[in-house]
């Protein structure tokens, strides 16, 4: 009931503002909808919520130029601009720029952001090879060693310039440029925090070489991208009808005490888009994987999803709101991997307010995930530099509790469950999610809550 209200409190803070003098709206669209036409702006003040980040609070802003109207819901220009913290730590400085009118017969999308994350999760690698025990971390446990056991610091600078051409009916090519530059490290507590042997996961696989001296503290990564994409949707976001599936390779550099770990890596991503009753009910099915092709890609990239479109502030890999809902997030950390998400999604009512044309509407989801790659791990060398560790015996934890050398690390990972939508001129959404995991190992919460912005795809 807390968690209703507080959705209903979100939305009822949402304020939305056109940024020219409404005009009667003559044209219909497909469905038979008033158009908009011109510069419109929607923004949420102030909150938003993941499990997984806590409470986020600051401004997000949507804005879109419409034109003409002709082509609604899809439009000429599209900005947005976030800046927000989360009470776990997680914050997020962003502007992002899409438009099919700067570059002639191409779309230019720019990403400009600094995503530092204090108390970014680190579960270890390989899924459930790396054994999860909350105890570890829960203050009201007999064996408690600190609440950030399964942290650390992972602070991310991103600029993305992408461009898109088409080739020929629905086929287009990507090309882009970026740099990501990383900053890892130990999390940084508080004096009255810290327990007497403090120490987290991540220190200990620094300690025993799982993460390389070099690697410890990230670096920068320029990159170079091509790709193709097919696509054929009636609208990017509240998609109703068509298939799109994108093809890409991004080659990673790295340089200094980096320089072996260049790497190329392969993205594939296909959707399907099926109108069920009209619009009002839609059957969307998506399957996605990344694997490192070549070269050895350091730990903090394998955990970043690339894409050729950012919808979402940071992607992760298996385990979270961009993957398989209802995990946590990175639960399965690994070099290569798959997932896919059946989603049924209405619209239960269409209202207009505020001269702007609204939905609300429903999904239910099934996602799943498995690993493709892992990490080559030399388990009777790790046992024996566990077993030798002395803060491990000094606390009473042997191999066994980090490491489950009888996991299969290739079974499937699923995530079940429902969300509410409401949308803005089809293009706005406000979105609260509800996700569980078949597996406790998954998530020791047996749920993940989230309220942002957006589908899924």
């Amino acid at each position: 009931m807390k968690k209703l209200s507080f959705l209903i409190l979100l939305m009822s803070l949402c304020f939305f503002l056109s940024a020219q003098k409404p005009k009667k709206e003559t044209q219909t669209d497909s469905l038979g909808r008033p158009v908009k036409t011109g510069w419109n702006f929607g923004a949420i003040p102030g909150l938003t919520y993941d499990n997984d980040k806590g409470l986020t609070y600051g401004i997000t802003a949507n804005i879109f130029d419409y034109g003409d109207g002709k082509n609604y819901p899809n439009y000429r220009h599209f900005i947005y601009a976030e800046g927000s913290y989360s009470t776990k730590q997680v914050g997020t400085i962003r502007l992002f720029y899409e438009s099919d009118y700067v570059i002639k017969r191409h779309k230019l999308l720019i990403d400009f952001s600094y995503l530092p994350d204090a108390m970014n999760d680190f579960y270890g690698f390989n899924g459930d090879f790396s054994v999860f025990n909350h105890n570890l971390e829960d203050k009201n446990a007999t064996d408690y060693l600190n609440h950030a056991f399964y942290r650390h610091k992972s602070n991310l600078f991103r600029t993305t310039f992408d461009i898109r051409g088409k080739i020929h009916g629905g086929f287009y090519y990507y090309a882009g440029i970026g740099v990501l530059g990383y900053e890892e490290g130990r999390v940084s507590l508080a004096k009255s925090e810290m327990t007497d042997n403090q120490m987290e996961l991540f220190e200990l696989y620094r300690r025993w070489d799982l993460i390389s001296d070099v690697e410890e503290k990230g670096g920068w990564h320029p990159y170079v991208r091509g790709g193709i994409s097919y696509d054929t949707r009636n609208q990017r976001v509240n998609t109703v009808t068509g298939w799109y599936f994108d093809l890409f390779l991004t080659y990673n550099s790295a340089f200094g005490e980096l320089k072996d770990f260049n790497n190329l890596k392969l993205n594939f991503d296909f959707m399907h888009f099926i109108p069920v009753i009209g619009d009002r009910l839609v059957f969307a099915y998506r399957v996605a994987t990344q694997n490192t092709i070549a070269g050895k890609s350091p730990y903090y990239l394998d955990t970043y999803k690339n894409e050729l479109y950012i919808d979402h502030n940071r992607y992760y890999a298996l385990g979270g709101v961009t993957s398989v809902r209802g995990l946590m997030r990175d639960r399965i950390w690994v070099p290569g991997f798959a997932y896919g998400t059946a989603e049924l999604r209405s619209r239960i009512l269409n209202f207009d307010m505020f001269n702007q044309h609204f939905y609300l509407g429903m999904n239910l989801f099934l996602d799943a995930g498995i690993v493709t790659q892992k990490y080559e791990i030399d388990e009777a060398a790790i046992r024996e530099k566990v077993d030798s560790d002395a803060w491990v015996a000094a606390n009473n934890l042997t191999f066994d509790d980090f490491f489950d050398t009888k996991a299969n690390i290739h079974n499937p990972h699923f995530g079940l469950g429902a969300g509410l939508k409401l949308a803005m001129n089809e293009n706005f959404v406000l979105s609260c999610e509800w996700g569980m995991p078949f597996s406790k190992q998954d998530n020791y919460t047996n749920s993940n809550f989230y309220i942002g912005m957006g589908y899924m795809f």
